[in-house]
């Protein structure tokens, strides 16, 4: 079961229609679903129109929508139009998940939009 814990958040001016879109990962530049980790600043925490502010979340225990299926453990990244996923290698890293989830469920995992986890290693190419 999905939940929620400790979080950071701030205000996001939207580009797109968020209706029924919670829990997507959302751009800082243009307000609208991220379509890959390091365009990715947060997580949509709530539901808008257009041109409306939204609460994201970018740091902390967060619930996700996910894009394919993903194990416990895994590495996340983002995918097209905002879904997360398993990541690959050379793939942005903006979280880690708690439990397994199937495509197109909620999951909740530990995020930092802000200092991502390949910045603590050397191993990462891009």
């Amino acid at each position: 079961m999905a939940f929620e814990n400790v979080k950071f958040s701030h205000g996001i001016q939207t580009q797109e229609s968020w209706v029924g879109a919670t829990y997507f990962a959302i751009a800082l530049d243009d307000g609208k679903r991220a379509n890959s980790g390091d365009e990715a600043t947060g997580i949509a925490l709530g539901s808008c129109d257009s041109g409306h502010m939204m609460e994201t979340a970018f740091f902390g225990i967060l619930k996700f929508k996910a894009g394919a299926g993903i194990s416990k453990g895994d590495k996340l990244t983002v995918t097209t139009s905002g879904w997360f996923k398993g990541a690959g290698s050379g793939d942005y890293i903006v979280g880690q998940a708690y439990a397994a989830v199937t495509s197109g469920s909620v999951g909740t995992g530990l995020f930092d939009f802000v200092v991502p986890v390949y910045a603590f290693t050397s191993s990462y190419v891009k």
